[in-house]
């Protein structure tokens, strides 16, 4: 069996939900007085897509991956 993102993606719609992945990336960015902008600049994203995870409309792991790495979470913190 090989290893893809088609694999990766049911895991992660069964792991945690999109709105408890918003709230968590929310809570850690305020926590370190990040605003979407700083955030941005950190992770490379735009704002306009920083805004469509913290909404829970965007639950990309390669996104959410970056944005975690960027405020220092650890990957146990999503689960």
């Amino acid at each position: 069996m090989s290893i893809s993102m088609s694999n990766f993606a049911p895991a992660v719609k069964t792991g945690i939900s999109a709105d408890r992945i918003s709230a968590i990336l929310s809570e850690a960015r305020q926590e370190r007085s990040y605003t979407l902008e700083q955030l941005a600049v950190t992770t490379g994203l735009t704002v306009d897509e920083l805004k469509a995870v913290e909404d829970g409309g965007v639950t990309d792991p390669a996104l959410v991956q970056r944005i975690a790495s960027a405020l220092g979470l650890p990957p146990a913190a999503l689960l």
